[in-house]
């Protein structure tokens, strides 16, 4: 409803600079019908003459001759129509002068297309685990150092000796006859 409360005010001022001898149009946003306001509106006529004018907060433009502004001549016209936020639009018309009591231009309204932006895509969020670095204890620690196990060692069992056990050994004597 806004939307085209706008609009109809924005025909209204426009119609009651007509009878001055301007150009004059409307910018909308093509989607929603709402008024573009700061939008830039370029023309270069069939001369080569241009001019620039910034839309209102009701999308309406003006090129106002009564105001010192150059407008375009009647034939072929390049529209260049740039908004933030907005594709930009080139549009090429013919302007067409009303050679009634009014002098009345031709009305050129334009709509723009919103930029579409992406969305990003999420992407996978890395893991941080926390690095632990020792930190000095207040509190002295012993550290042990282990003491190698004494490795047994051989020890060499005694060999029975032989023990000379007495015999008897018979003799011989002899004694003399």
């Amino acid at each position: 409803m806004n939307a085209r409360l706008a609009w109809f005010v924005a025909v209204l001022a426009g119609l009651a600079v007509l009878v001055t001898g301007c150009a004059w149009g409307v910018v909308t946003d093509a989607r929603t019908g709402a008024p573009v306001e700061g939008a830039r509106v370029v023309y270069v006529d069939s001369e080569g003459s241009a001019n620039a004018s910034l839309t209102n907060a009701g999308g309406l433009y003006q090129f106002d001759a009564a105001a010192g502004d150059r407008i375009p001549t009647t034939g072929r016209t390049t529209f260049i129509v740039l908004a933030p936020g907005y594709q930009t639009l080139v549009s090429q018309r013919d302007v067409r002068y009303d050679d009634s009591e009014t002098h009345v231009w031709e009305v050129q309204s334009f709509q723009l297309t919103r930029i579409s932006v992406p969305t990003p895509t999420p992407r996978p969020t890395a893991t941080v685990l926390p690095t632990l670095t020792p930190r000095p204890s207040s509190t002295p620690t012993r550290s042990v150092t282990p003491s190698p196990t004494p490795t047994p060692t051989a020890t060499p069992t005694p060999t029975p000796t032989p023990t000379a056990t007495p015999t008897a050994t018979a003799t011989a004597t002899s004694t003399p006859p």
